[in-house]
């Protein structure tokens, strides 16, 4: 998850610290808009192989760098569930 955390740092030009937490909501804190969450999403989608539906990007789940974590973490759990070892 460390990818999620460098993708955030040197796209939005911060550093997760003592003044900004990686528990911060980055919409309030002004570190991302609508148009940067776009990136963001479309950077996990591919990066991890993961789709988000228009509730789940919807829905204030991606705010935080804590919260997107355990949202990728959540999906790839979900993903390797489904998936079957394939016959011999």
């Amino acid at each position: 998850m460390e990818k999620i955390r460098t993708f955030i740092e040197e796209q939005f030009l911060i550093e997760f610290d003592d003044t900004l937490p990686e528990y911060s909501n980055l919409f309030m804190e002004g570190v991302m808009d609508s148009f940067g969450y776009v990136q963001l999403c479309r950077f996990l989608e591919k990066e991890y192989d993961i789709a988000f539906t228009e509730k789940e990007m919807t829905s204030n789940v991606l705010v935080s760098l804590t919260q997107i974590q355990q949202e990728v973490s959540r999906k790839l759990g979900e993903k390797s569930a489904h998936q079957t070892p394939l016959d011999t």
